[in-house]
């Protein structure tokens, strides 16, 4: 499976197998993360076979079960963009994940960031977790329950751009990706605009946790739009690589 299949078939999954990863996905996943962590800086932790953050009704509130591996996205308050680098670098390690044949979920509540090993500097802080491990081939009741309330509708392409069609083959494939990104509440906050060839991507000013979701978002389109490079902030633009540019899937 590669990463255009991994966003089709990704759903967020709440309940794993309490059982250890297996060794070559804990190798693959971990040299995946120093690469990503050396390259833009950030800080990305893969946690094994400790569940501490999601233990008790009071810390996952139900909704997780048998949480026993996740990679914390830890964000640092000296560098502006730093959420954005997480959510863009976590979502590559989310759909790895996914393409080796685990189940994921992007958390940005719903544990204890109090219960999680890591040593943090007075300007650190868990922005969120990606929890993975082995699932269930269906979705418990429970997971649908709670898909069921929080899932929304998802936004029409229309409504993912402020820039209106025609648009070129490789924006309007980028934006298919996007619409099958996960954000928080399913929102789908990004808004990608289109001038003179040059793709942009924005979201409203508000509460941190929506920067993360621009990062996914951007990861989505990079890929979607058969690459390319994001510049770092919110109404930054990308640099689409040339080549074949992949159809829009879906």
């Amino acid at each position: 499976m590669d990463l255009l299949e991994a966003i089709d078939v990704r759903r967020s999954r709440r309940k794993y197998e309490p059982v250890p990863l297996p060794e070559s996905i804990v190798a693959t996943l971990s040299a995946l993360i120093t690469d990503l962590n050396s390259v833009d800086g950030i800080r990305l932790e893969l946690v094994t076979d400790n569940g501490a953050a999601f233990e008790g009704l009071h810390r996952s509130y139900g909704m997780f079960s048998g949480v026993r591996h996740y990679v914390g996205m830890i964000a640092d308050a000296q560098d502006h963009n730093s959420r954005e680098k997480l959510g863009y670098d976590a979502e590559l390690v989310n759909l790895t994940a996914v393409a080796l044949g685990l189940g994921t979920c992007i958390v940005g509540g719903s544990f204890d960031r109090q219960a999680c090993p890591f040593s943090l500097s007075g300007d650190e802080s868990v922005a969120a977790v990606l929890t993975l491990g082995i699932v269930p081939a269906e979705l418990s009741t429970r997971e649908k329950v709670v898909r069921g309330v929080t899932h929304r509708r998802t936004k029409p392409l229309e409504q993912l751009t402020d820039t209106p069609k025609p648009w070129p083959d490789w924006f309007s494939a980028g934006l298919t990706a996007v619409q099958k990104a996960p954000s928080a509440l399913n929102r789908q906050p990004v808004t990608f605009s289109l001038n003179d060839g040059i793709a942009s991507a924005s979201v409203p000013e508000g509460d941190n946790l929506i920067f993360v979701d621009l990062g996914i978002a951007k990861r989505h389109f990079a890929l979607g739009a058969g690459g390319g490079t994001w510049e770092w902030g919110n109404r930054a633009a990308f640099k689409r690589k040339t080549g074949e540019i992949l159809p829009a899937t879906g």
